[in-house]
């Protein structure tokens, strides 16, 4: 959690070099690095970005202390080449280490309307289908717990967050609950990112922090991450929370989906 701050600091130094070619947009609380062609396209990102910030702002009185920043890849390819990424991978929205990555919305969403042409609906349509929402649910919550969580955890929040702000479920055949064997919560918690189903796995995460939610309020929410930022061990600060342990909970979770 000491840490954290340098780390992030040295990422934004790195990425502003390695990309020193783009441009900048700045607004309040948010810088978009963006390629030279696409500066309508990064005014729009900004705009959508503090929409989301004063969101968290309203929800959990979170304040960023400077400029989020946010890099704007033209294409799939420029994106792959960052990250080093195999050509079967790919996204549309990314956190790592204090900073977000987009793909430009229009290579990923079929009959895009123009940014210079038509940023209303531009705007509208990236504000229901964008990845801003759950990658900066990431970003807030890494900042403000100093990394201090499971990664289950953070991509249930994620989840949560699209889920109250946008009505937007993850739903696909692979991760019907009622169709597959369920994770067990070691799975979850040792092995989340190497498990064969990941949509199953996000799915689960998420209806079990729905529930827990659901169950005790969204204050409660507030709370543990609360703890999380005075340096609370996460199972710990969950069971001073939620009165069970995170494994307890999952059980019982699991149990009502019988």
């Amino acid at each position: 959690m000491f840490a954290q701050p340098v780390l992030h600091q040295g990422n934004h130094l790195l990425e502003s070099w390695r990309l020193r070619e783009y441009d900048e947009w700045k607004s309040n609380r948010v810088t978009v690095f963006h390629p030279p062609g696409l500066r309508s396209q990064a005014k729009l990102v900004a705009v959508e970005a503090e929409r989301v910030l004063t969101t968290f702002q309203k929800r959990f009185g979170f304040q960023v202390k400077r400029p989020v920043p946010v890099f704007l890849f033209p294409n799939r390819p420029a994106l792959r080449q960052h990250f080093s990424w195999n050509k079967g991978q790919s996204a549309t929205g990314i956190y790592f280490s204090g900073a977000i990555y987009l793909l430009n919305p229009e290579t990923w969403h079929e009959g895009f309307p123009s940014a210079t042409g038509e940023p209303e609906q531009w705007a509208r349509l990236f504000h229901e289908n964008g990845p801003l929402y759950h990658e900066m649910a990431h970003f807030y919550l890494d900042l403000e717990t100093g990394g201090n969580y499971p990664l289950w955890y953070t991509e249930a929040f994620a989840q949560w967050v699209e889920y109250q702000e946008l009505g937007y479920e993850w739903v696909v055949p692979a991760n019907n609950l009622k169709w597959h064997e369920l994770y067990d919560y070691r799975d979850l918690d040792e092995n989340f990112s190497r498990l064969p189903n990941q949509a199953l796995a996000y799915r689960q995460s998420f209806r079990w922090l729905r529930w827990m939610v659901e169950q005790h309020g969204e204050s409660s929410l507030y709370e543990l991450h609360q703890r999380l930022s005075r340096s609370v061990p996460f199972d710990i600060a969950w069971k001073r929370v939620f009165g069970s342990s995170p494994e307890a909970s999952f059980e019982e979770w699991r149990r009502q989906m019988e």
